[in-house]
């Protein structure tokens, strides 16, 4: 006799890639409908939509799907689905017939509903970097607290954005083209994760001579993809550089912490490179970029970090005025910024002031482009 309960999955579990993402299978699905109701987005008290689907009293209708829930998946769920309490509801599958399933429905006052929600539309939009997301968070269960993951999950999000830029098919002419089979990870913990993560795996890899390797324990710190910009007035031949406290010196032993760096900051998820470095141009320097210019984007320490750096040039207007503070005080950001002449920037370098690397690279590059694009400004 089946010990499994019917479920009515309305909202973001309806998506088959996230569901099996969040039971570690995907179970067979049946079209259902639940007069009466309709799916609202989540918002705070504010009316800020959280990304979270409602389902409410309403006119609309609602489409989902019926599944079969093992009592161990059960309680997978009801981990999963903080904030929401269970509630029978009678739909209709297919053929017309009614159905009692668990739903899960917000719990009182939790929060408000904002306009509808269409999983086409969401599952188009945020569906990829949502599964990759929670596959994150599922991972966490037996180790936190449900309260705990969700808190996690903005930088959880963020580093889920990052993996989905990472999938994106790379050069290799040189290099090995990886073929299925060739990384084979035994195992994956996640001993700490907040701002940044620690990943422990115990893998096996191809090599070189054809065989696999033996089982390696490695350790990888996740963080998100980080864009940096240097400023650049070709018209001047200025460039803008910021400077603030650093703890990556400060725990080296540094005996001065303070960095002088290109304007970076975290891709946030659902943002481009691109519109990253225009932002943080704004934050921490008061600056509006013109037109970006790619620079080589790399991985400053591939042995041990998954950050990736995005680095531009940013054309724009450096009025010569004096160093300007600048920063966000609620990320307790701290920044002075520096407008100097380029060869003031290329000394700094020289005598080793300057010793952060992606805006080393950054200057190099630009010192390779800098005499055509001050000719384009000149009208030369």
């Amino acid at each position: 006799m089946s010990l499994s309960k019917v479920y009515f999955f309305y909202g973001t579990l309806g998506h088959p890639p996230l569901l099996s993402a969040v039971l570690g299978r995907l179970p067979a699905l049946h079209p259902a409908r639940a007069a009466g109701y309709e799916v609202r987005h989540a918002c705070d008290a504010a009316g800020t939509e959280l990304g979270y689907p409602l389902l409410v009293p309403g006119p609309a209708g609602v489409e989902g799907v019926l599944a079969d829930v093992t009592p161990a998946e059960e309680e997978v769920l009801d981990w999963y689905e903080i904030g929401y309490r269970k509630e029978v509801l009678t739909v209709t599958d297919a053929a017309g017939q009614p159905v009692a399933a668990l739903a899960y429905l917000p719990e009182d006052r939790r929060w408000t509903p904002g306009r509808l929600w269409r999983l086409d539309d969401w599952a188009a939009q945020k569906g990829d970097l949502a599964t990759l997301a929670v596959a994150e968070v599922m991972a966490l269960r037996g180790q936190v607290s449900a309260e705990a993951a969700i808190a996690r999950y903005p930088m959880i999000r963020v580093r889920a954005a990052s993996r989905l830029r990472a999938a994106q098919p790379r050069p290799a002419s040189l290099r090995r083209t990886p073929a299925a089979g060739d990384v084979v990870i035994e195992s994956l913990t996640t001993p700490y994760a907040k701002f940044f993560a620690i990943e422990d795996y115990r893998l096996r890899h191809r090599r070189f001579d054809g065989g696999m390797s033996a089982a390696l324990e490695r350790a990888a710190f996740v963080s998100g993809d980080a864009t940096v910009v240097l400023p650049y007035d070709p018209l001047r031949d200025t460039v803008l550089l910021v400077e603030q406290f650093r703890t990556g010196p400060l725990a080296r032993g540094d005996a001065n912490p303070w960095a002088l760096e290109t304007v970076a900051g975290r891709v946030d998820a659902g943002e481009t490179p691109e519109e990253a470095a225009r932002r943080e141009a704004e934050e921490e320097a008061g600056v509006t970029l013109d037109r970006l210019i790619p620079a080589p984007s790399h991985y400053p320490s591939p042995g041990a970090k998954s950050e990736y750096i995005h680095c531009f040039i940013g054309l724009c207007d450096l009025p010569e005025t004096g160093p300007g503070l600048g920063g966000l005080e609620e990320e307790g950001e701290d920044i002075r910024s520096h407008r100097l002449p380029f060869a003031r920037m290329m000394d700094l370098i020289d005598s080793g002031e300057i010793e952060t690397g992606p805006l080393i690279v950054i200057a190099l590059w630009l010192a390779r482009l800098r005499e055509e694009l001050r000719k384009t400004a000149l009208g030369a």
